[in-house]
């Protein structure tokens, strides 16, 4: 495989840089917008990888290349506001600063959504311990099933608020012609 030309590993370490200063270098601030930013860097690098793999004279790749200037051009812009946000502490500051509360509460929002009731095995367990039997999926009392409908209904309502925030997120990102980041959800993977 061969390696990521220069201009885009620097333009990563730029952004990388950007970030911690845009932050004012406060750890968990950085690892949030870091992690917003990554998946859109590990997508181009892809992009990037299939581009190279192609003939260079062919309407895809002249197409292809196109969409990468267009990357390249909404990347300056968001480093444009990097800068303003790490000179000023005015509007960029804040929304970047929101951005980063707003990545890291998502995330456990995720995380306590999705993943909170996935237990993992225990080999010191026997087989006919409690843990293993099923629970019903029926509420045992009209108190119980109405909490479980109270909890799906926050549910769903959360997650409609999170869509709506992604909404407008990508019109503001269109409209400055800027990224702003993607979530990436991984698998749950069991703690060690």
């Amino acid at each position: 495989m061969e390696p990521l030309p220069p201009s885009f590993k620097a333009l990563y370490r730029l952004a990388l840089r950007a970030t911690s200063v845009s932050v004012l270098h406060k750890t968990n601030a950085r690892k949030n917008i870091i992690k917003l930013w990554r998946p859109t860097f590990d997508k181009v690098a892809q992009f990037i990888r299939v581009l190279e793999s192609r003939q260079p004279s062919s309407a895809v790749c002249l197409r292809d290349k196109r969409h990468l200037d267009t990357w390249q051009r909404r990347m300056d812009n968001t480093l444009t506001f990097l800068l303003s946000s790490a000179q000023s502490r005015s509007l960029p500051h804040k929304v970047v600063r929101n951005i980063s509360i707003l990545s890291g509460r998502h995330r456990f929002w995720v995380r306590e959504s999705y993943y909170k009731g996935i237990k993992q095995w225990n080999p010191q367990r026997p087989p006919t311990a409690p843990e293993y039997d099923p629970k019903s999926l029926l509420p045992k009392d009209r108190r119980a099933m109405n909490l479980r409908a109270k909890t799906r209904e926050g549910k769903k309502v959360n997650e409609q608020c999170w869509n709506a925030l992604g909404e407008v997120v990508r019109m503001a990102e269109a409209r400055h012609n800027l990224s702003l980041g993607r979530h990436r959800v991984k698998a749950w993977v069991p703690e060690r």
